[in-house]
């Protein structure tokens, strides 16, 4: 079968149907979706979608890949892994977010409404997954002066990354109207001081 024809003066196919996709996930669980609305959507064909995709829950995982932010659970990691160790006021803790989370706010907003949407376990669990793989190298980056509680070190990391999407699901419920930095503020130094606090504990058991 041949590869279809795309028109230079729009975006791909693959991301229309794509695109498509993400906005009917905001409103609709994945397994309510069809392929004829997402093709009367992308003004395609069912042919071209199955070029593409097997599938409903293939489109939506590679949907959900390109929207979400990865960005995000590499910039918790990082805070996580290279300022386990030093002491973290309200202004440092902003000069670090600015240093390491250049994320792009559509991406970020867009995450938000999916986490509060009718997906919002399939989204977190994509996010958790991202966070699952690079745990390993988190892990190996800290401290480690003895033995480490590797289990206290799990639960850290699982109600840190719970507390973060939980945060953001928030913000999509309540439209977007508080800024990022007002969400990240209520909680900053304190949780993150805390956070580190156990963090330091595991890695000297």
């Amino acid at each position: 079968m041949g590869r279809p024809r795309k028109d230079s003066a729009t975006k791909p196919v693959q991301e229309r149907l794509e695109d498509a996709m993400i906005k009917r996930m905001l409103d609709e669980p994945v397994g309510a979706v069809s392929v004829r609305e997402l093709t009367e959507d992308t003004a395609c064909n069912r042919s071209t979608f199955y070029y593409y995709f097997n599938d409903i829950d293939e489109i939506a995982d590679a949907a959900l890949d390109r929207a979400i932010p990865y960005e995000l659970p590499l910039t918790i990691a990082s805070l996580m892994v290279t300022y386990g160790t030093e002491p973290l006021s309200s202004q440092r803790f902003d000069e670090l977010l600015e240093q390491h989370a250049k994320i792009d706010p559509e991406q970020v907003d867009m995450l938000c409404l999916l986490l509060n949407g009718p997906n919002g376990p399939l989204v977190e669990r994509k996010v958790k997954d991202a966070l699952s793989h690079i745990y390993p190298t988190i892990v190996d980056a800290l401290p480690n002066e003895g033995a480490r509680d590797e289990l206290s070190l799990r639960i850290i990391f699982e109600y840190a990354s719970s507390a973060i999407l939980g945060l953001m699901a928030y913000r999509g419920a309540i439209g977007l109207s508080v800024p990022v930095e007002r969400m990240i503020g209520a909680v900053a130094p304190e949780v993150p001081r805390a956070l580190i606090g156990c963090i330091n504990r595991a890695t000297h058991a």
